[in-house]
């Protein structure tokens, strides 16, 4: 797969800028070769360090699981939030399939604290809504059978999708053809992001910092400097 992509003359069309620039063999190949992480340490028990603030999003407008129009802030309301942006047909061994993987984990850790999962939701958000319809969303929402409070989400389209990608930072590139015709395929880097109760980002995790022991601290850690 990495080999024959790499052999294509493509061009990322960058979503949110409205960019187009030649990709590189050395921009797929870190798309396609990035390894999941596995810590070999044990974190430090929540509460004895401080995340500072990396960010502050804004609300944006999406459309629900079952196609109501609704907004970020909505979704989460005034709890912590752990958001991922993915695209429910990437094929990157470690693209989207890893944070899904890694929500899913979550939505069962969290679902075994009684006190944690009722301060905390889990938001997966397509940045391609050409494809990821509400339906599709809820059947990949039914496909993960929650147990804690995992929301999925997409967008009407580009006027709503670019400014919510460029408030978080998230990169995502369309790689076309030669011919100028879409591959099917997104170049983005993973990210995950922890937001607070005032929506301030905490943290944000890629592939090489995505471990579902070391986001539960870190939201442990938050609720601590509240008193819980």
């Amino acid at each position: 797969m990495r080999r024959a992509l790499a052999g294509l003359a493509l061009v990322a069309a960058v979503a949110h800028a409205g960019e187009d620039r030649p990709l590189t063999p050395a921009d797929v190949g870190y798309t396609f070769t990035a390894s999941a992480f596995a810590p070999e340490y044990t974190p430090p028990p929540p509460g004895s360090y401080t995340l500072p603030v990396v960010d502050v999003v804004t609300d944006h407008p999406l459309l629900d699981a079952v196609g109501e129009p609704t907004t970020l802030f909505r979704l989460k309301g005034d709890r912590l939030a752990v958001v991922a942006f993915v695209y429910t047909t990437c094929v990157e061994a470690a693209g989207c399939p890893v944070s899904m993987a890694v929500l899913h984990r979550l939505d069962r850790d969290l679902a075994a604290d009684a006190d944690l999962v009722k301060q905390v939701t889990l938001l997966t958000i397509s940045f391609d809504p050409e494809r990821d319809s509400p339906a599709r969303m809820a059947a990949v929402r039914t496909l993960h059978t929650p147990r804690a409070d995992w929301r999925f989400a997409t967008t009407a389209g580009a006027a709503e999708l670019d400014p919510l990608l460029a408030d978080f930072g998230q990169q995502v590139a369309r790689l076309r053809l030669a011919d100028g015709s879409w591959s099917g395929l997104f170049r983005h880097v993973l990210k995950v992001f922890l937001l607070d109760r005032e929506n301030r980002v905490r943290n944000v995790y890629s592939v090489g910092f995505l471990d579902p022991a070391l986001v539960l601290n870190d939201l442990r850690t938050i609720l601590a400097e509240r008193g819980g």
